[in-house]
């Protein structure tokens, strides 16, 4: 009776210590939990302007490296550019999180109203496009056209180049 005893408590020894062996423990040993998820970080907003050095000298740029432009017929500072001419230089939509590079100024940036009640981002005075014949980020196909559109430069001036 005593051997059949003992064997008992072996036996349930052997099940205690298997339990607590590499079986049993989950995720790094926290015992059957989960170990906490590191906390998450806010993604940060997306850079709206940057520079871009390009055969012009160093330019404004969209998030992916394409060109900014402005339409001197823009020289109130209110977007002139629709239908058939939006088509061929597409505004620039203005996002309220919008940040910037370095080597801009954010005080730069503001938006200002479009006829169809969507919202385009000026840089200084300049409400800002973007070309439909540029193919590539840092193309300037854009520069001079009709002698009415322009690259900007980081300060917000236009390049006429």
């Amino acid at each position: 009776m005593k051997a059949h005893w003992i064997g008992g408590l072996v036996l349930a020894g052997g099940l205690v210590l298997a339990a607590c062996g590499t079986g049993a423990q989950t995720a790094g040993g926290y015992g059957g939990a989960a170990p906490p998820a590191p906390p998450k970080s806010s993604p940060s907003p997306p850079v709206t302007v940057k520079t871009a050095a390009t055969k012009l000298g160093t330019i404004l740029v969209d998030a992916q490296g394409r060109t900014l432009y402005a339409f001197t017929n823009d020289s109130a500072g209110m977007p002139t550019c629709d239908g058939a001419c939006a088509d061929a230089w597409p505004p620039v939509a203005a996002k309220a999180n919008s940040t910037v590079g370095g080597g801009v100024d954010a005080a730069l940036l503001s938006m200002v109203p479009r006829t169809d009640h969507t919202s385009q981002l000026k840089v200084g005075k300049w409400p800002v496009y973007l070309y439909a014949g540029d193919g590539a980020p840092g193309d300037v196909n854009g520069e001079g056209s009709g002698g009415t559109w322009f690259v900007l430069a980081p300060n917000g001036s236009l390049i006429k180049n």
